[in-house]
């Protein structure tokens, strides 16, 4: 080996052996520390479990917050307060909880048709013919007893009248004429025999004009109108005919300058304070109902509401075709809510069955806090309701029949429920 190699060996020798710089030294313990943290995190992601199966999971805070409401309802009757435009904005659609009979007291059912009550159906007629000058009411419109309904002119009237005074002219005569007679007869200027023809006379004159009279009130004067009636001055071809009963116009058949004849139907006015149902009941299910038996009515245009009456009338004839019998149910009809050609359910009620009724509340004025079945019933005040609890029994027909915490009559909300509920949650549940 020659000597430039020997130095060179050495030199790298001595390299070698010579100590190791501080920044090596900071680089070799950075890559050591950060070794150690990785092997930490490693370590605690091996030991933690990798699933919550077994283990208790936190209930929803909406279900925390349902137990809290109910906590807070349990504690006493609860009320929600709206402003002005978040009641607007929700939209606030309220429904009269309604009645209905217990399945118990219902037996046989059938549909019906409403109709007038024939025996408080009354026309209205002209006594006399002639041109009709008015005809005052439309249909469906009501009118009083007494109301003028059409005026008439009438010649038959004025003819009536211009022979009224001239009877009474002829009748002041034959006063006149029997009274001399019987003067006459007294000193012997006149015989009996024609003192009774003057008694006779003066009394057919007297019968005329009574038969007169009694013509000027049934063409509608009074009793006043005919005594100041002295000269054909006075004389008047307008005939009023009236409304001879309270109620509402159900007919009409005639207008302004129409011409008639005397004792022609005009209208026809209808009591419709009550109404008769009508309906058909199965000839095996008529030892059933008879007359006297209680009824429930309902109709799909008024959800919830029963209107009550009674059997007056069982058809003794059976149609052949269909094996059935008419049955009549005669009900008031509170603010003519039941229409004349509405289709009705008729329910009988069940003999010797007591008749229990019961509220029925709309399936979507129902919500549920915790374990509460609840309503929000409405106030006085429109922006104030009531959260109430309340005992459901069966659904039918989109209604649940309430056994307890409502009574009929009460407001509740129906569509927007579900909205009153959240934010009943909001004020009511505990933080």
């Amino acid at each position: 080996m020659s000597e430039n190699d020997k130095e060179r060996v050495q030199s790298t020798v001595t390299r070698a052996r010579s100590p190791v710089s501080k920044t090596q030294v900071a680089i070799v313990g950075v890559f050591s520390l950060v070794a150690i943290v990785a092997l930490i995190i490693v370590g605690l992601w091996l030991v933690k479990p990798r699933s919550n199966a077994g283990r208790p999971v936190p209930a929803p805070s909406s279900t925390a917050d349902d137990q809290s409401a109910a906590t807070n309802l349990a504690n006493g009757e609860q009320t929600l307060t709206l402003k002005p435009e978040e009641a607007q904005r929700v939209g606030i659609k309220l429904e009269t909880v309604g009645e209905r009979f217990s399945s118990e007291a219902v037996g046989q059912t059938t549909t019906g048709v409403v109709q007038p009550n024939s025996y408080r159906e009354t026309p209205v007629v002209s006594i006399v013919g002639g041109i009709l000058r008015n005809v005052g009411p439309e249909l469906g419109q009501s009118v009083k007893k007494g109301q003028t309904v059409a005026v008439v002119f009438s010649n038959e009237l004025a003819e009536t009248q211009a022979k009224y005074l001239t009877s009474v002219t002829e009748l002041e005569e034959h006063h006149k004429h029997h009274a001399r007679t019987e003067q006459l007869v007294e000193i012997g200027a006149a015989s009996r025999e024609e003192l009774e023809m003057a008694a006779s006379k003066l009394r057919a004159a007297e019968s005329e004009l009574a038969n007169l009279r009694q013509r000027l009130l049934l063409f509608g004067l009074s009793s006043q109108r005919i005594a100041a009636l002295h000269s054909t001055s006075q004389i008047n071809s307008e005939v009023s005919v009236v409304a001879p009963v309270s109620g509402n116009l159900t007919g009409r058949s005639v207008n302004a300058g129409e011409v008639i004849e005397a004792n022609k139907e005009l209208m026809r006015v209808t009591d419709l304070s009550t109404v008769w149902v009508v309906g058909q009941v199965y000839e095996k299910d008529l030892a059933l109902v008879r007359v006297g038996t209680a009824a429930s009515v309902t109709s799909d245009a008024y959800e919830g509401r029963v209107f009550r009456g009674r059997v007056s009338y069982v058809d003794p004839k059976i149609e052949p075709q269909t094996r059935t019998a008419q049955v009549r149910v005669e009900l008031a009809n509170p603010g003519q809510q039941l229409k004349i050609g509405m289709y009705v359910n008729v329910a009988f009620a069940t003999p010797g069955v007591n008749q229990v009724r019961t509220p029925v509340v709309p399936v979507g004025a129902v919500q549920s806090v915790g374990n509460q079945q609840i309503v929000f019933v409405a106030t006085n005040d429109p922006n104030v309701f009531v959260m109430r609890p309340v005992h459901l029994g069966a659904e039918s027909n989109g209604y649940y029949t309430v056994t307890e915490g409502l009574s009929v009559g009460d407001r509740v909300v129906t569509d927007s429920s579900f909205m009153f509920r959240a934010e009943w949650l909001k004020t009511h549940t505990n933080s």
